[in-house]
């Protein structure tokens, strides 16, 4: 009736067990022990602990503290904490015990199969005591009754050392009595494990154990405050452990040689990964090693500068690079990208490069490329809630912004740009030298006037809100206005007064900023599913197919006329995943998303190897300029932030709501799971387990807030969980 497992056993026909199982049964624990007993009302409420009460040793609550008593002289009290896997663990609790010539209580640390690494005992010889191997020795003798102890254990695995601590004051410090792989248990039990009957029991045994029915003195411990915690690098993950998926990194390690050796060298990048980023797991195992191929390769691009970091795009020096090698074109990217680093450091310090590196100014040459960077800084808010990194950057940000509104104003509103400029040469509707109304500057242009508008109202200057939000209301009206053409229901670059009519990747940009009404632009996006349109074997095109100007260019000078382009990709993928959750009756369904996001996948490989590049051949995977050493690791596109706001559905929001909505076709994958994930200072874990027998947490989609389970429903679809639902 309490939705809970009952099970009644015996074990010799006259004693009776009765254990109380809750449901699900979960075989490993997703947080760390977190203090006080006190918020507990009864036994019935641990459902965390695991529990052993017989009548002659009963464990009970009293306020604050938890209590195992015992006059058994065969049984004990026992209770059990069962921890996340930990390499680094340390203990706090405190106790006292109600007598010190006799009884015993036991303390021991355990793994996943019940090896004990140590054990603590408190005797009925006054002492406290640790074991290490065949011996003890004291950590603290003449222990007086009634008088609280605090005892602070810290354990290293791979040290196989543990140091022991009562009121501060060092103890001890051990060789572990056995090795183990992680502690998983911490068990209180009132003296030693009843090991009889054993191998030298006789069969027909007709006597009794000498005091079967005897009492012992009733001896008490009380423990309170019980805490621990992990000091692993990976110690927030509370579904998913980095060495699961450090064979990953050790292929890419190996898999060709390292030439060009950069400031997180291969020899680093494994334990920089576990410490940073996000983890990820599920079915398809191609989606898994892309995603941390991804993780793996953008290090190579973490660049140390007198001034702190920097990211480039090429790993080889470019003429054209500002100082550093830094190139301008992707840091919209890069933002997405790094945002989900558990470092802040490394996206405050490329941003900072970026804003004031040249003798406390922008780059030289930071305005090359056109730049939704504003925009961008806000998407990164929205996951750090770093407001007073945010607001020191609005100047910055400001004068960016000024300067594109300053020297590429059309006169009709909108804004110009020279399809090189936008990163995009050899275009089918611009040119090198054209001054057109792309799609691209001017969507941008929204989305940062929108951002500093937000941006503005956190610093309390209402002028200047209303000012950008003018901007952007004007903007929006331009662009739907006379960039949207009628006959092909696209958004298009429009020359001079007449509009280029080619649909390009670039049209579904105004999308990446949620720019379009409701309803009236939507038919745009059928042509992501037409194979006359963007539709190819091998990715989304950046033109349409059927244009007479497609794949004309001629190959090796970064044609944008019709190849796959993964900066494109990311930009229209985002796009499509805001379009998909933002508006209310898309004419698309996560069907589409999943399987350009499969393509994706597919694509990122070059000679049988995991692989990142410039631009691909649209019909056969080749890549264009893939053995031009530039090409290799082009960081210049956006693949991890895809599966986490895309394939997991992790939105971003500015006041820390989580919204989960996974783009994740039902009955593709039987589950998923997204771990160790910063966001707004808290540890979000995400996982959809179909039959619950993947994760062991449960049936359905399950959020986990700092290891703790805030939310759940039973299939994939929309789950939102805020701060007040607790």
């Amino acid at each position: 009736p309490d939705g809970k497992l009952w099970v009644t056993y015996s074990m010799n026909k006259e004693d009776i067990w009765v254990a109380s199982v809750p449901v699900p049964v979960k075989i490993s624990a997703t947080a760390h022990a977190d203090g006080s007993f006190s918020k507990y009302g009864n036994l019935a409420d641990m459902t965390d602990w695991n529990i052993y009460s017989p009548l002659w040793a009963p464990v009970s609550l009293e306020g604050e503290w938890l209590v195992l008593s015992d006059k058994d002289p065969y049984d004990y009290a026992r209770v059990e904490k069962v921890i996340p896997a930990t390499k680094n663990l340390t203990v706090d609790f405190d106790v006292r015990a109600a007598q010190n010539s006799y009884g015993q209580l036991n303390i021991e640390f355990l793994d996943d199969r019940g090896n004990m690494c140590t054990r603590i005992v408190m005797d009925s010889l006054v002492t406290f005591k640790v074991k290490s191997g065949a011996r003890y020795s004291s950590i603290l003798k003449n222990y007086k009754p009634d008088q609280t102890y605090h005892i602070t254990v810290k354990l290293s695995v791979d040290g196989h050392v543990g140091i022991y601590y009562v009121d501060g004051g060092k103890g001890s410090s051990k060789m572990f009595d056995t090795p183990v792989e992680a502690i998983t248990r911490i068990v209180f039990r009132t003296g030693d494990l009843f090991d009889k009957p054993d191998m030298e029991t006789p069969a027909d045994q007709t006597e009794d154990m000498p005091r079967a029915d005897e009492e012992d003195p009733m001896a008490t411990f009380y423990i309170a405050n019980f805490k621990t915690a992990s000091s692993d690098a990976d110690a927030m993950s509370a579904v998913l452990k980095y060495n699961d998926y450090a064979d990953y990194v050790d292929y890419f390690n190996k898999m060709e040689e390292e030439n060009i050796v950069t400031d997180i060298p291969n020899s680093e990048s494994s334990e920089w990964m576990r410490k940073n980023i996000p983890l990820f797991d599920c079915p398809d195992k191609d989606f898994e090693e892309i995603y941390y191929y991804r993780w793996w390769s953008l290090r190579k691009h973490i660049k140390h500068t007198p001034v702190g970091y920097g990211m480039t795009e090429f790993l080889i020096p470019r003429s054209y690079a500002d100082k550093y090698n830094l190139i301008a074109c992707a840091i919209g990217h890069h933002i997405m990208e790094t945002r989900w680093l558990r470092d802040t450091t490394y996206l405050h310090q490329i941003l900072n490069t970026w804003y004031h590196g040249n003798s406390g100014k922008a780059m030289e040459k930071m305005t090359k490329f056109s730049s939704w960077n504003p925009a961008a800084v806000y998407e990164a808010y929205k996951v750090l809630e770093n407001k007073e990194f945010l607001l020191s950057l609005k100047p910055s940000l400001e004068e960016e912004y000024a300067y594109w509104k300053g020297s590429h104003r059309l006169d009709n509103g909108l804004y110009w740009q020279s399809d090189v400029q936008d990163g995009m040469e050899e275009s089918i509707s611009g040119g090198r030298r054209k001054h057109y109304a792309r799609p691209t500057i001017n969507s941008y242009m929204y989305g940062n006037a929108r951002a500093l508008s937000v941006v503005n109202a956190l610093a309390g200057e209402e002028d200047k809100v209303r000012e950008y939000d003018q901007d952007a209301d004007d903007l929006k009206s331009l662009i739907e206005t006379k960039l949207w053409n009628e006959e092909q229901t696209f958004f298009e670059t429009l020359r001079g007064d007449t509009l280029a009519t080619v649909r390009e990747a670039i049209g579904f940009i105004p999308w990446y900023f949620d720019l379009p009404d409701e309803g009236k632009y939507d038919e745009a996006w059928k042509q992501v599913n037409d194979e006359k349109g963007f539709s190819a074997p091998y990715g989304l095109t950046t033109a349409e197919r059927d244009h007479p100007e497609f794949r004309t260019h001629g190959t090796g000078r970064c044609e944008w006329d019709g190849a796959v382009w993964p900066f494109a990709t990311s930009q229209t993928l985002t796009a499509m995943a805001n379009y998909l959750n933002d508006y209310s009756s898309p004419i698309l369904t996560s069907d589409t998303f999943f399987k350009q996001m499969k393509i994706y996948v597919e694509s990122q490989h070059y000679r049988g190897r995991p692989y990142i590049g410039e631009y691909l051949d649209e019909s056969n995977g080749a890549w264009l300029m893939g053995d031009r050493e530039r090409s290799r690791y082009y960081n210049h596109s956006t693949f991890a932030d895809l599966v986490i706001t895309g394939i997991v559905g992790l939105r971003p929001q500015a006041d820390g709501t989580v919204v989960v909505n996974p783009l994740i076709p039902e009955g593709i994958w039987d589950y998923f799971c997204l771990d160790n994930v910063s966001y707004h200072g808290n540890v979000l874990t995400i996982l959809y387990d179909k039959e619950g027998q993947k994760y062991h947490q449960g049936k359905g989609l399950i959020l986990f807030v700092n290891g703790k389970q805030v939310a759940k429903r039973e299939g994939i679809g929309k789950l939102i969980y805020r701060e007040s639902d607790k």
